[in-house]
């Protein structure tokens, strides 16, 4: 009788662990979903922003002729140029992290 005793313990033993185990594995699914819905906000935003900045690229590069680039402001046109392409490069660095 004890032998059945024995294992009757033991099951109880590994039921409730694997209880146990069941609601840490709940908890950290609960966390990674709450880490995943963050990370797809973060991405509709950078992707928003992304949209932004090549909209804005592309009006300075429609609203000036390229002869009144040439003439004047090269150099700054070329830097916030460079700056625009700067940081869609980090927003997409972001999305794919």
């Amino acid at each position: 009788m004890s032998d059945l005793a024995s294992r009757i313990r033991a099951v109880h033993l590994h039921v409730s662990r694997l209880v146990a185990d069941r609601e840490v594995a709940k908890r950290r699914i609960g966390a990674l979903e709450h880490e995943l819905r963050e990370h797809h906000r973060n991405a509709e935003v950078l992707q928003a922003r992304v949209a932004a900045l090549e909209q804005e690229n592309e009006v300075l590069r429609v609203t000036r002729p390229a002869s009144q680039q040439r003439a004047e402001g090269q150099p700054e046109a070329k830097q916030r140029i460079d700056e625009l392409v700067n940081e869609i490069d980090r927003c997409l660095a972001l999305l794919n992290t």
